[in-house]
């Protein structure tokens, strides 16, 4: 499993490095016919934005991000969630 780059950038607040943290699910949402990808996290829903293999790829895509989100990381790399409620 990816581990976490070290530095102190603001984005590894947003971090979940365990996965006992989060629970997946799929998600219903309005605006959309089928169900997306999802997890809970610290009693938040947050539905998949985005996979990217490359740390400073994840960070910069972060960084332009208006809204709450979560940084989980997979074998291939990292995937941003995106706060739905």
């Amino acid at each position: 499993m990816f581990q976490p780059p070290t530095s102190s950038s603001r984005f590894s607040e947003a971090l979940v490095t365990h996965p006992a943290q989060v629970c997946y699910r799929h998600l219903k949402l309005d605006d959309l016919d089928k169900p997306v990808a999802g997890l809970d996290y610290e009693g938040h829903t947050y539905s998949f934005f985005k996979a990217l293999s490359d740390w400073a790829e994840t960070e910069k895509v972060a960084s332009r991000m208006s809204d709450r989100y979560v940084i989980t990381t997979t074998k291939k790399g990292w995937v941003i969630w995106v706060f739905e409620y």
